[in-house]
Order: structure tokens, then sequence, then C-alpha cells
């Protein structure tokens, strides 16, 4: 599991910890029954306070990515193949909204970002 937490970026910290943690089980770098280390382990090896590891463990749990059974630690949960198509399909909305959104501000027709879409692909 490598989190890199950047201080050049608006997004929380919590929120950078999720991010990367959801995308690395959804694309298998962490898989499903893995445990993840505690909290405290995390906090001391990111160098931060165990409240923004709390927030973004807590929002894995809430989203279905991992669940916690007392005294035994932290694992991720096994994810059928439809639920891990339809978080990937949700976070590539959420990305591909942003960036079309930021086209448009910049005065960019359908079809040229389809094409830049197209070649970047």
């Amino acid at each position: 599991m490598d989190i890199v937490l950047s201080q050049k970026t608006d997004k929380p910290i919590y929120t950078q910890i999720y991010e990367q943690i959801s995308n690395q089980i959804l694309t298998g770098e962490i898989s499903a029954g893995e445990k993840l280390p505690p909290i405290r382990a995390v906090a001391v090896n990111l160098r931060i306070s165990v409240i923004p590891v709390k927030q973004a463990w807590e929002q894995l749990e809430r989203e279905g990515f991992i669940s916690t059974a007392a005294g035994r630690g932290t694992f991720v949960n096994n994810l059928e193949n439809h639920e891990i198509s339809g978080k990937r399909n949700a976070a590539a909305e959420e990305i591909l909204t942003k960036a079309t959104d930021a086209c448009r501000e910049m005065g960019l027709g359908l079809e040229e970002i389809i094409e830049i879409i197209k070649r970047n692909f």
C-alpha cells in the first residue's frame, strides 16, 4: 500500500488517502482479504495526525471497500465484479466531468474534447 501526500493540492489529506487506497483496491494493487495497517501506523508513517487517516478509513468503510473486525483489524472487502465496475465507472465519471468542465471553460467544443480523448486513449 503506497500513499503519497501532496501539499500542493487543495484536496484534504483524508481525501488524498481515501482516493489512493480506493484506487489501489479497484486496480487490484491491494487484494480482497488483505489486512490494512492500523490507523496509527499509517499516521506515523505519513507523519500526520491519526484524524485524517481515521476519516479516510471511515469513508472507505461507508463505501464498502473495507471492513473492521474488532480485535482483528481492518480488511479489504471482496467486491463483486459488478461492484468494482460500478465504483470504477463512478470514479471515471467524476474525473471526466471535472476535465470536460475545465475544457469547456477554455472554450473547447464537444468534438475537440472527444478528439483529445481519442488521441490519449
